[in-house]
């Protein structure tokens, strides 16, 4: 097996302090506890198998499984992730006490790392398409920062940041000719995310098509994936009695997908034009990369599609409370990559966009999406960009005016979404300073990696 040359050698050196950048910038910003439903459930998770060495859950974070007992209704994927970082709260807590709130922090602390590793992989990926450095920086920049995946990297806390992380890393791997890798990372991705197993069919079919006809990589990419839908199977079985039973009541693909396609393409709350304007000009970066890269080019269209489709059917399309089309968020950011092949005129359109893309989701890094929450009557599809910017005024002052004021039900909607402020409502003064403390901490690190970055950019010659 051949060395790296020292070219690949300072590629990926790079690649690690962009990601490290990312993570950086979104623990310096992220809301450090855990509220949405879906990820106290999958945290109650992980706790339980921490403490009790079980799968049963509370009934408050569960449905209830043919043992009468109650487990989370979700992937295990994320809760098995996020078991080192809960043990990390607890060890806080043996010190500092107040378990629930140490457990939480470093549970949300994961998101931005995952977004780091995202934007890592992503850089990787665009360099191996041919682009260079500065260019690929801006692709991984922009996808994380420039797309409605902005509060997802350490405001709400959900499955679909992980399961996007697992699909890049799958198609990374397929275009390295690392099938086994690749196709672990495809059932990191169904354990996370079960509606992900589509891609056993699709992935499969194009790798075969185009990665030589070669039945050996087909067939250890298939079965490695198939593990994780055997996984879930199981996982299923002993939750609810049967391997599909995934604890949702009801039908689970009941909208018409044309209702569900109109909705994530052009409504106020929900579209993807909206949320992530760079998917505009992806097809003309497509074209241009078709001639050279037609396996990437259709992994990332037969993923666009299947997410999608999926998302248009399922019986929530809008994905719950959640900023955006969370639902097809596995589909948008790897289609980002396509930016590789945009063409010298359209990329300072792209840099547009995502300029765009960010400033249609920067308030969340202050307010709560749950904040609209409060608001009545509440909309019942989806937060609003408008008035998500219109509650930032009104964040500032209630947390000026109570910051010690915690412990009114839901009074963390009130408050701006950082978790300085929060370790202050919850701890005072003293809360207060270990969020100083913090802070310059990760601030002088995410100048030291920047500095790095640009000296890399600066002292290396890219090919493009």
């Amino acid at each position: 097996m051949r060395g790296r040359s020292p070219a690949e050698q300072q590629d990926a050196v790079l690649s690690r302090y962009v990601g490290a950048a990312i993570a950086l910038a979104l623990l310096l910003v992220q809301a450090g506890e855990v509220t949405t439903l879906d990820g106290t459930d999958m945290l109650a998770v992980a706790h339980s198998l921490i403490h009790h060495g079980t799968l049963q859950v509370p009934a408050s974070h569960g449905v209830a499984g043919v043992d009468g007992a109650y487990y989370a209704k979700y992937g295990i994927g994320l809760s098995v992730f996020v078991i080192p970082f809960v043990a990390i709260g607890d060890l806080f807590a043996l010190v500092l006490g107040h378990q629930p709130r140490f457990e939480s922090l470093m549970t949300a602390s994961t998101a931005p790392l995952i977004m780091g590793a995202l934007a890592m992989t992503l850089w990787r990926i665009s360099r191996r398409l041919g682009t260079s450095g500065s260019w690929a920086t801006v692709i991984a920049v922009g996808a994380v920062l420039g797309t409605y995946a902005l509060p997802y990297g350490g405001k709400d806390f959900f499955s679909e940041p992980l399961t996007t992380l697992a699909i890049v890393l799958s198609i990374n791997e397929l275009l390295a000719g690392r099938d086994l890798r690749a196709g672990l990372a495809l059932a990191v991705a169904i354990v996370t995310r079960p509606e992900s197993a589509a891609l056993l069919i699709a992935f499969p079919c194009v790798l075969w098509a185009f990665g030589g006809r070669s039945r050996r990589r087909t067939l250890t990419f298939a079965g490695t994936g198939a593990l994780g839908a055997l996984i879930d199977g199981v996982y299923n079985q002993y939750r609810f009695g049967s391997p599909v039973a995934s604890g949702y009541r009801g039908e689970h693909f009941s909208t018409p997908f044309l209702h569900g396609a109109s909705g994530l393409l052009f409504s106020p709350e929900k579209s993807v034009l909206l949320f992530a304007p760079i998917v505009l000009i992806l097809i003309p970066s497509a074209i241009a990369l078709w001639r050279d890269h037609r396996m990437f080019v259709l992994l990332v269209a037969t993923n666009f599609a299947a997410m999608f489709a999926i998302a248009a059917v399922w019986h929530s399309w809008e994905g719950g409370w959640s900023w955006g089309p969370r639902l097809i968020l596995p589909a948008v950011i790897p289609a980002c990559a396509l930016l590789a092949g945009a063409p010298k005129e359209l990329r300072r359109i792209a840099q547009g966009l995502l300029g765009v893309g960010f400033a249609v989701s920067a308030s969340t890094l202050l307010v709560p999406i749950a904040a609209q929450q409060l608001d009545y009557p509440t909309r019942t599809v989806g937060p609003s960009v408008i008035r998500q910017y219109e509650l930032v005024p009104a964040a500032v002052s209630y947390s000026a005016q109570h910051l010690q004021a915690a412990h009114v039900a839901g009074a963390h909607r009130r408050y701006v979404d950082l978790w300085q402020v929060n370790l202050g409502r919850e701890f005072g003064a003293k809360g207060l300073l270990l969020g100083l403390v913090g802070s310059l901490v990760i601030l002088g690190m995410l100048c030291a990696v920047l500095l790095r970055v640009k000296h890399s950019c600066n002292t290396r010659r890219w090919t493009k």
